[in-house]
């Protein structure tokens, strides 16, 4: 009597890499953020990023070359937005960076988002920087009332805003104490207004209970 083979058949594991390939798990792999990132920061040098993150015919060339054409257009599109606010979100809390792979991840992204803060603030500077040839630095949130109140009459555009800042602080001051007087003489109108609504409204109660009364 022959003996059942005790051999038993053994089914092939898939890699790691096939199962993300084949959607067994993460698409990208950690190689493929870094050369994704690096490939970005080489086309941003010259070029900022788009704020939208959209891949052009032309970027997504570069990219999926120097990923071996393994993702579409709207796959990189994706991972790029995912990995900016990854980045973001690390940018303003660091404790989120925890393994070596984020760390080398967040130092190739803050080369091509980090350069969008640098720019705002070289903005910023230049704006001082024009102020300050004129002879001074205004700044209208020091002058609510006369701001609150111009903004009810005035569409909120730059061009008024930077004609009350062409008059100076000490104008402006003074404006803005005058719409603070009247600002309190108008409350004080309504407290008054109050006062005068509660006395007729008990005179009006009264006759209104003598009426009922002699009914």
């Amino acid at each position: 009597m022959s003996t059942p083979s005790k051999s038993k058949t053994r089914q092939a594991t898939p890699s790691s890499s096939s199962a993300i390939q084949n959607g067994g798990g993460r698409l990208f792999t950690d190689s493929d953020e870094v050369r994704l990132l690096k490939t970005l920061e080489k086309l941003t040098k010259s070029t900022p990023p788009s704020p939208q993150i959209t891949v052009d015919p032309e970027t997504f060339n570069r990219i999926s070359s120097a990923l071996n054409s393994k993702f579409t257009q709207s796959q990189i599109t994706y991972k790029l937005r995912t990995l900016r606010t990854k980045y973001h979100k690390q940018a303003r809390t660091k404790s989120l960076i925890k393994t070596p792979h984020d760390q080398k991840l967040f130092k190739i992204a803050r080369k091509i988002w980090g350069k969008q803060i640098k720019r705002k603030s070289k903005r910023r500077e230049r704006n001082d920087e024009r102020e300050q040839e004129r002879g001074e630095v205004v700044n209208l949130e020091d002058y609510p009332a006369l701001v609150g109140e111009f903004s009810k009459y005035l569409p909120l555009s730059l061009v008024w805003r930077e004609a009350l800042r062409s008059l100076g602080s000490g104008k402006l001051r003074e404006m803005d104490e005058k719409w603070k007087s009247i600002g309190i003489e108008e409350a004080k109108i309504v407290i008054k207004k109050a006062e005068l609504v509660k006395e007729q409204t008990g005179l009006i109660m009264e006759v209104l209970g003598d009426s009922a009364n002699g009914n």
